[in-house]
Order: structure tokens, then sequence, then C-alpha cells
């Protein structure tokens, strides 16, 4: 990830792991846009791979 990531700022690599967060959620919660309720979601229950950042970043 780091030699991906060459040249990235603050502000970048902040993006890089928001999108790779949200990636995690709809993969574990893929019900969550398309649901007019507001779900409780368990953060433990989310996990972040490496396959998150690798798509995040195309």
């Amino acid at each position: 990830l780091a030699s991906a990531t060459k040249g990235y700022g603050g502000a970048d690599l902040k993006a890089l792991c928001t999108e790779a967060a949200l990636r995690a959620i709809r993969r574990r919660y893929p019900q969550i846009y398309d649901s007019k309720q507001k779900l409780l979601l368990d953060p433990k229950s989310v996990h972040v791979a490496e396959a998150d950042f690798v798509a995040a970043m195309k």
C-alpha cells in the first residue's frame, strides 16, 4: 500500500481510507442503501481488507 500511494498527501490518504471503509461497510451490509429504515451497524463486524484498499485506488 505504501509503494502504491507515493506522492499522496494527507487528504488523499484520508479519502482512500474512507472509501475503503465504505466498501467494507457496503460488503457487510449490502442493504444499507436500499433500506429506508435506519440500520444499527456493529462496527466490530466490519473488517476492511486489502481488497477494499485496492478497489478504492481504482
